[in-house]
């Protein structure tokens, strides 16, 4: 079959047969690959690399596995924990082997189930080029797995599984995941890999890689020499410095491990950044839609259907959920469980913060249809009152990442969900102008591809991305188009706010701020580390899109038929018909009350947004020259001027005095009527609502330790004792009279009975 379609002929063998195990033995392969095109399609993958070519450099060839491209994966898997990749490297449904001894260059590809099988043998290895560029060979045999035939392609197999050793077992990658950053991580993974090497040629472990000492006695020797060493390209001299670290004179592995592993890092990092520039210059990401969120959900037709998973030549399947009372129920309560951790283990609660976030995230394939809802009604709502956008701000470890990427991740069933670095290599192709307008462009790319609905996430922006103005252009592009649109995606963003950073300041323009939704986690997890550990790992090990296509399939059967009066809570919030779903769900199962509090208003970043800042400020202000109390209208205000923002700039041009101003009057939320208007020299607010908005009394106990009102209260007591003087001395007065008005009718009444006791007698 000339001109044929290695996917194509492997998707109608495992259509007609229901095939979901793989083994496969190839010379090379990629991450990459195995990713984009074994991992959605088979449930079991038990994949063989070659190790390295034997001849002259077999040993450089093995240590460059051995420690360079197992790092690779392992550092793959550190910084994607929630792919698939990694999740079925951890679960053991993802095998991989690459072989510790003899050269294997067999190519070798079977499906199966209990009964039938498919075999590919041929020349043919699993990389790009080799599907879509190379001339090939493979020959297909199918049958029953009681044939003789299938036996020795099993004996085949085994052969070449004994000659081969894993990558990196699942016990250990999830040791390595705990490593606290890269560099301990890279520690780990050198000194634990010089541990995996014997000389010990009768070695049979299965993890075991046999290194002869003859072999690397003799490539240490010929390369450690300065003329040699020249002659190596920089791959190959990390490959020498790394023997030579390993490995003693005679060739024999160093006992003394317990600084290889800092040495090899260092090493490593020296010849890595000395190739640095080199290898940035081929830098390129092959495909646009590499970037987008797989697999991809599409909106067609009253339906979401999940894209194909191999090219285009498995058919997209209609989104659908026939969750038990069970599963429904647990996965009602996982979510209650990830609002509960992010209220329970704060220093401050942000269980809202949460909640809103996953009804943003399972309602965000139909939020365009709420546009047009919108835009439809008779309502003052306007369409630019939905985001398009939510974006996790706060400080470091206060758990943006975990929830917007790792547990989000999860909860979508997204693989593949994006590191702000992973835009590197497509910044550096449009010549490195700034990170920020890569991201919008990617964006852009995503929006106006056709259909697909998932949100796209990027972890660790940058804030200021906010402020650029092509973004705001992009943005108002996206959501002011006054037409009615099309199936649209939406946008998930980490960010981490840091106050004497300039790139941690985002836009506070309300005219942004209803299009991109800010959430706020800003308080530090809290407690027992041990027990908050166990509680968010049976998070993650729990995790599922049980709930997220539940929701999918009642959205799809909400907004087939929305109703008048459905259609007017909508336009009070536009999370309403998520809330129903859920809150009937929840209702069902009668565990509502445990998230209840966060469903009768959405989290409005704007009432905290500033308020740190602001009650910094008001400590530094000085009663009188910064800060002047006044009253107005019978309402106590405070006239703040602009020599306070000039006091606490750092006099640089988006940190003047000016540029201050602006924002802290921006901080400041419409809804508390707080300051109705800003000129050049300042601005009056109202101390009982801007106290409300803090929540506390910061400008009202300023005002009461004022001068002047402390002035006033020392000339009111003046007064007041004056006044109480005054009352006791009329008091007295008084007092006299009354005393001897009773003094004067006592006489009297002592002689009119003597003068009757006379007159008796």
């Amino acid at each position: 079959m000339s001109n044929a379609n290695f996917w194509q002929l492997i998707d109608q063998q495992c259509h007609e047969n229901n095939f979901t195990n793989f083994k496969g033995i190839s010379f090379v392969s990629s991450i990459k690959f195995i990713e984009t095109y074994l991992l959605p399609h088979f449930s079991k993958i038990t994949l063989i690399l070659g190790l390295s070519d034997n001849g002259q450099n077999s040993i450089g060839k093995r240590i460059d596995q051995l420690l360079n491209k197992r790092k690779n994966i392992i550092e793959y898997s550190y910084k994607h924990p929630t792919s698939e990749f990694t999740t079925r490297l951890l679960d053991g449904s993802l095998e991989l082997l690459f072989t510790k001894n003899e050269l294997i260059h067999t190519k070798f590809y079977q499906v199966s189930n209990s009964q039938r099988y498919a075999v590919f043998s041929g020349s043919m290895n699993l990389t790009q080029a080799a599907l879509s560029q190379n001339m090939e060979q493979l020959i297909l045999d199918y049958g029953s797995t009681a044939d003789p035939l299938f036996q020795s392609y099993q004996q085949l197999f085994n052969n070449n599984l004994q000659h081969a050793t894993t990558y990196i077992n699942s016990k250990k990658l999830a040791g390595y995941l705990k490593a606290k950053d890269t560099e301990e991580l890279q520690i780990h993974i050198l000194h634990d890999s010089s541990l995996s090497i014997d000389n010990n040629l009768n070695s049979d472990k299965k993890d075991i890689v046999i290194l002869p000492a003859e072999e690397i006695k003799k490539y240490r020797e010929q390369y450690s020499k300065d003329d040699e060493f020249k002659k190596l390209s920089e791959k190959e001299k990390l490959t020498v410095t790394q023997a030579i670290t390993l490995f003693g004179d005679g060739g024999h592995k160093r006992r003394k491990l317990d600084t290889i592993g800092r040495d090899l890092y260092t090493l490593t990092q020296k010849i890595t950044h000395q190739d640095q520039k080199q290898n940035d210059e081929t830098l390129k990401i092959n495909r646009e839609v590499d970037l987008f969120p797989k697999p991809a959900l599409f909106y067609n037709n009253g339906q979401l259907f999940q894209a194909a998973k191999i090219g285009n030549n498995i058919p997209s399947q209609v989104v659908s959920s026939n969750l038990t009372n069970d599963q429904l129920k647990d996965a009602l309560q996982l979510f209650c469980d990830i609002v509960h951790e992010y209220n329970t283990y704060k220093d401050v609660g942000e269980g809202w913060q949460a909640c809103d976030f996953m009804l943003f995230l399972y309602e965000s394939p139909w939020l365009w249809k709420i546009r047009n809802l919108y835009e439809l009604s008779n309502s003052n709502r306007s369409r630019e009152d939905v985001p398009i956008a939510v974006a996790l701000i706060g400080q470091g470890r206060t758990g943006k990442s975990t929830l917007g990427k790792k547990l989000a991740a999860k909860l979508i069933g997204a693989h593949n969900f994006l590191d702000s670095g992973m835009l590197d290599s497509k910044n550096y192709v449009n010549g490195k102008s700034n990170i920020n307008m890569t991201i919008t462009t990617t964006l852009s790319d995503y929006v106006y591809s056709n259909g697909p609905v998932s949100p796209l996430m990027i972890d660790d922006v940058s804030p200021d991305l906010t402020t650029r103005t092509y973004f705001e252009r992009f943005i108002k592009e996206v959501t002011n188009n006054r037409n009615l649109t099309h199936p649209l995606p939406t946008f998930i963003f980490t960010m981490n706010r840091r106050e004497s950073s300039i790139k941690s300041q985002f836009s506070l323009k309300t005219e942004m701020m209803r299009r991109l939704w800010y959430l706020s986690f800003e308080s530090t997890f809290s407690g027992n580390n041990e027990k908050r550990e166990e509680a968010l790992n049976s998070l993650f090990n729990r995790a599922n899109d049980d709930l997220f296509k539940y929701c999918q399939v009642k959205l799809a059967e909400f907004f087939a038929n929305v109703s008048s009066a459905d259609a007017k809570e909508i336009e009070k919030d536009y999370l309403y018909p998520i809330k129903s779903i859920i809150k009937i769900a929840l209702k069902k199962f009668e565990i509502y009350d445990q998230i209840d509090k966060y469903f009768s208003e959405n989290y409005d970043y704007s009432l905290f947004v500033g308020r740190n800042d602001w009650a910094m400020l008001i400590n530094q202000a000085e009663t009188g020259k910064d800060i002047i109390f006044t009253q107005q209208n019978d309402r106590l205000k405070a006239q703040v001027n602009k020599q306070l923002f000039n006091k606490v700039s750092d006099s640089t041009a988006r940190n003047s005095g000016s540029m201050l101003m602006e924002r802290y009057f921006q901080y400041l939320p419409r809804k508390y009527h707080i300051s109705s208007q800003q000129t050049s020299t300042g601005f009056i607010i109202d101390i009982k609502n801007f106290d409300k908005w803090l929540g506390n009394d910061t400008l009202m106990t300023k005002y009461q330790n004022s001068d002047k009102v402390r002035a006033h209260q020392q000339q009111d007591a003046v007064i007041q004792m004056a006044k109480a003087t005054t009352q006791m001395t009329e008091m007295g007065k008084q007092m006299s009279e009354l005393n001897k008005k009773l003094m004067d009718q006592e006489q009297k009444k002592k002689h009119h009975s003597w003068f009757g006791n006379f007159f008796h007698k």
